[in-house]
């Protein structure tokens, strides 16, 4: 059971967390943009691979389902239908932007669908009677780059294990044995590697293989978690977050694992760490007090010239880069945000995009995962899915 709430809640941790609540103050933006204007709660923007759409999740319609709209806000369209039957969430683009994978439990268990960008065509990959997961990390990360195999984490085998299958859902293989788990895979941009973390050495740290699951090297050994993984655009580093020696920071390192590099402090909360597409930056949310709310930050990738984009009462969440890197869409309070990054104009402030009355999800209570993710998620009461 405490396996089962760990991915569970890993998994479900990126969608909900956006839905916290507040409102923010840009210090380095130059334009905040409103992309809706409805009292749902919008979450977990997703950019596609041409920067002309959004997709999100949404009860925009009274019920929970997959959107997308174009990336001024208009034109928008629901994809998928969440019924009181099942859930979804973990929305990524394919890197022709043709389809989409999502996880949910639409069949009565969680597993890994895939539709056409414009919604049709949904087709069930996964049908284990155990429960199968994609990452809840960068865009493309499930995706091999050339589109034709996608990694989930699965516990079909009795463990959590990490598993590839063509994008068609057949032949699926096995990568990981472990007795306890190896979960969250990350293709890298060449399709040769795949890094995930596992506690195989009896700590949580990431490691790195094949893509067809050979060669694996653990690449982080430390006392504290090693967490978020994320390869740069040119594969030479990986940036995560690590609760080493204290707290939380961002650290890089070469792909190898060598020359490991802190580049924040060791603050109450950072999350999410995700380059910019040229690789130059590094977007975040970071609390560096621990009575603060989460905020987004950038940096340059050697941790130099770190800027503030929001300053808020509560927390902001998933800074997603625009494919040409001059934007970054953010979640808060039910609401999405996009944000034109400009550096030489100072503060403006955000306008809120969909008010939440509570900016909490009815029917959700909160557990802490476990193996120190240090995440708050939320898992759905049976009433939400029954």
């Amino acid at each position: 059971m405490a396996q089962k709430k760990f991915v569970l809640a890993m998994a479900l941790a990126i969608l909900v967390c956006a839905l916290v609540g507040m409102t923010s103050a840009l210090t380095g933006g130059n334009y905040v943009a409103k992309l809706t204007n409805d009292s749902t709660a919008d979450s977990f923007p997703s950019w596609s691979l041409d920067g002309e759409k959004i997709a999100f999740f949404s009860n925009h319609s009274g019920n929970w389902g997959i959107w997308v709209m174009n990336s001024d806000g208009s034109n928008k369209v629901q994809l998928a239908k969440i019924t009181k039957k099942g859930a979804g969430f973990n929305l990524k683009w394919s890197p022709d932007g043709e389809k989409i994978a999502f996880t949910s439990n639409r069949s009565g268990n969680w597993d890994v669908w895939v539709m056409d960008s414009g919604g049709s065509n949904k087709t069930q990959l996964t049908t284990s009677p155990t429960e199968d997961f994609i990452s809840a990390y960068s865009p493309f990360s499930v995706w091999s780059p050339d589109g034709e195999k996608i990694a989930f984490t699965s516990n079909r085998s009795g463990n959590w294990d990490v598993w590839v299958m063509d994008s068609d859902g057949s032949n699926k293989v096995q990568l990981t044995t472990n007795l306890t788990y190896a979960v969250n895979p990350v293709w890298s941009p060449s399709g040769n590697k795949i890094a995930f973390i596992s506690d195989r050495s009896g700590n949580e740290d990431i490691w790195v293989m094949d893509c067809d699951g050979s060669t694996k090297m653990q690449l982080t050994i430390n006392e504290g978690s090693d967490l978020y993984q994320a390869w740069s655009p040119d594969e030479t580093k990986i940036s995560f977050v690590s609760t080493f020696p204290s707290n939380r920071s961002v650290w890089v390192m070469d792909s190898n694992g060598n020359n490991r590099v802190q580049l924040t402090a060791n603050v109450f909360g950072i999350t999410y760490p995700r380059w910019s597409p040229d690789g130059k930056k590094i977007a975040f949310s970071a609390s560096f007090n621990q009575n603060d709310a989460l905020n987004i930050w950038i940096m340059n990738n050697d941790g130099s010239n770190k800027v503030q984009l929001t300053s808020s009462k509560e927390s902001d969440f998933l800074p997603s880069w625009s494919p040409d890197g001059k934007k970054i869409a953010y979640t808060t309070d039910g609401n999405i945000y996009v944000t034109t990054l400009e550096e030489t104009t100072p503060t403006t402030t955000a306008t809120p995009v969909t008010p939440s009355p509570t900016g909490k999800i009815p029917g959700f209570e909160a557990i802490i995962t476990i193996s120190a993710l240090l995440v708050v998620a939320y898992i759905a009461r049976l009433e939400i899915v029954r």
